[in-house]
């Protein structure tokens, strides 16, 4: 008898295959790229997360950003934290955030040996089982026989002892969590001699020249141009015609930050419970946020710090207590997404989409349908909500294997894909009206 095998790069291949044909809209072309030059449009974390994996790879980037310096909207806390999140059974959700934690520790680990200076710390992070649905969530967890250094499920005397201060609650603990500095992590992220930085400068529209990117400012002046764009802008990214449709919500987050005293300053891990409480960093505690859907001014609010302050004597009345002189902190507009994972992809030829697939409602399985066409060149990193110092760097390392031709299929991939809300209304034939 002859034994007949099979390597593991063609079940690879037939797999990549197979994968076509079943969602040949998720899918990417090959690019030839004439020069390995971009644009990053926004200079937050999305941007500065994308420009360093373009860098990364040998590409000369230019980020625009309007503002006099760099992480002043969404990511202009002090700190924030980088944190898994975990549901009660397995899902594609928690698959994301803990692959992007992962990811995010490895990064900070690389910054590290290159001597990149990025202020942060892994103090770990306590999520307190604070309601019945979190207690739920702590049984679950606890029976799932996670390795220590991920996870550990505590109990109210070993929460304490982890966290420095009292607590009423049970806690999943995540060793390697913490906080870091949005500010330090863009200037780190960005500090190379291919990037170029141009600050003051607002991308109000993009023209497209042939197969040049023109990125426009207010005064109808050329900003840049390049063969690739990546947008990510964070609020305005319906601002761009080629991106308007892109379904997305402002939520609205204020934090507030407190001065520590020698009791406060006891805290020795994040704490997160409806929001998130740090350590002290650089003399202040920061507490928060609010979350205002559809809400998209960012203006300071005292009734936001109020609500702050009454959600951290509710949980933690002790510490709260034993604060020092409370003030508003930050304010800004996230943007997020219906189903809450943010778009990391090409942006779609709208027409292409709605003429290639315009009966697969019908669910012609047989049927051969063409991979997605894109605007050649322009990609989005976007709607990455409240967590972006958790997944802006998995999210941009998608995005980046896609434009350099290597996108792993996967189905956290097709999750962030820009298109896929236009072929959730394909399917079920409600196009109209979107």
């Amino acid at each position: 008898m002859v034994k007949i095998g099979i390597s593991m790069h063609t079940v690879e291949k037939l797999v990549r295959i197979d994968n076509t044909m079943k969602t040949p809209w998720f899918n990417y072309p090959s690019f030839n790229w004439h020069k390995k030059k971009a644009i990053v449009i926004g200079g937050g974390v999305a941007g500065c997360q994308s420009a360093w994996h373009l860098l990364q790879t040998g590409w000369q980037v230019t980020v625009i950003e309007r503002h006099k310096k760099l992480a002043m909207e969404a990511s202009g806390n002090l700190a924030g934290a980088i944190m898994p999140k975990m549901t009660a059974v397995p899902s594609l959700g928690e698959d994301f955030y803990s692959e992007s934690f992962n990811y995010t520790l490895t990064q900070l680990a690389q910054l590290k040996s290159a001597e990149k200076q990025v202020q942060h710390e892994l103090c770990g992070v306590l999520q307190l089982a604070h309601s019945p649905r979190e207690e739920k969530r702590w049984n679950a967890l606890q029976q799932r026989n996670f390795p220590d250094d991920f996870l550990q499920s505590l109990d109210v005397e070993k929460t304490e002892q982890c966290s420095g201060i009292s607590s009423p609650y049970k806690s999943t603990y995540f060793p390697q969590g913490g906080w870091i500095s949005p500010a330090s992590f863009c200037q780190a992220l960005i500090d190379h001699s291919n990037c170029e930085v141009l600050l003051h400068s607002e991308a109000l529209q993009l023209t497209q020249d042939q197969q040049q990117w023109q990125v426009i400012d207010a005064y109808h002046q050329i900003l840049a141009e390049a063969e690739v764009v990546i947008i990510a802008n964070g609020k305005d990214l319906n601002q761009f015609e080629q991106t308007k449709d892109l379904p997305v919500m402002p939520v609205r987050g204020q934090t507030s930050q407190a001065c520590t005293t020698s009791a406060s300053d006891k805290l020795q891990t994040i704490i997160g419970h409806e929001g998130y409480l740090t350590p002290a960093v650089n003399g202040l505690h920061i507490f928060g946020a609010t979350f205002e859907r559809n809400n998209n001014q960012a203006v300071m609010n005292p009734q936001a710090d109020a609500i702050n302050q009454q959600q951290l004597h509710k949980y933690l009345p002790d510490f709260y207590n034993s604060l020092g002189e409370i003030k508003s902190s930050h304010v800004a507009i996230r943007m997020t997404t219906p189903d809450r994972f943010p778009y990391a992809g090409g942006v779609i030829d709208q027409a292409h989409y709605q003429r290639d697939y315009a009966d697969i409602h019908q669910g012609k399985h047989w049927k051969k349908y063409p991979i997605g066409q894109y605007l050649q060149g322009l990609f989005v990193l976007a709607g990455l909500g409240s967590r972006g110092l958790t997944t802006g760097g998995y999210c941009a390392s998608h995005l980046v294997n896609i434009i350099n031709g290597n996108p792993l299929e996967s189905k956290i991939l097709n999750a962030l894909h820009a298109g896929r809300f236009m072929i959730r209304r394909l399917k079920t034939n409600t196009l109209q009206g979107m």
